[in-house]
């Protein structure tokens, strides 16, 4: 009986985890996606909110602090994520603790600058969640 009961313990523990680890996985994801919409919609505040503020960018040959990124490529970025459709290929979110790392594959095909796009676009970001927020810290697009 003992037996049966630590045992019901231990699977209740572990659903209640997985619960746990899925609800933070998908606001990560919800980040993410929220500040992808701030850079289509040229939401520089709602963006700003989303970045921590010691957040670093790292695209193509540069490297922007958060305050370089909104007033320099972010806009440029809106631009041309408005001009393609985008489809997400695979999303890995793994957490430790209260960072998160989520490497994600995108499909992205349209015309911009009167060029016809079409490319897989690769992302890493690193998440930190603070006072219960999750806040991206590093973003490297390529």
């Amino acid at each position: 009986m003992k037996t049966v009961f630590t045992l019901t313990l231990i699977l209740i523990s572990t659903s209640i985890v997985a619960v746990a680890q899925q609800s933070e996985k998908q606001a990560i994801s919800k980040t993410l996606a929220d500040f992808e919409n701030a850079i289509v919609e040229n939401n520089s505040e709602v963006a700003s909110g989303l970045l921590h503020d010691n957040v670093i960018i790292l695209e193509g040959s540069s490297s922007e602090t958060k305050e370089q990124y909104l007033s320099h490529h972010f806009h440029s970025d809106g631009r041309f994520l408005s001009a393609m459709n985008r489809e997400v290929i695979s999303e890995q979110i793994t957490i430790e603790g209260n960072i998160a790392w989520v490497s994600s594959q995108t499909k992205m095909t349209g015309t911009y600058n009167e060029r016809e796009i079409d490319r897989t676009s690769l992302e890493l970001a690193v998440l930190k969640k603070e006072n219960g927020e999750w806040k991206i810290i590093a973003l490297h697009w390529s």
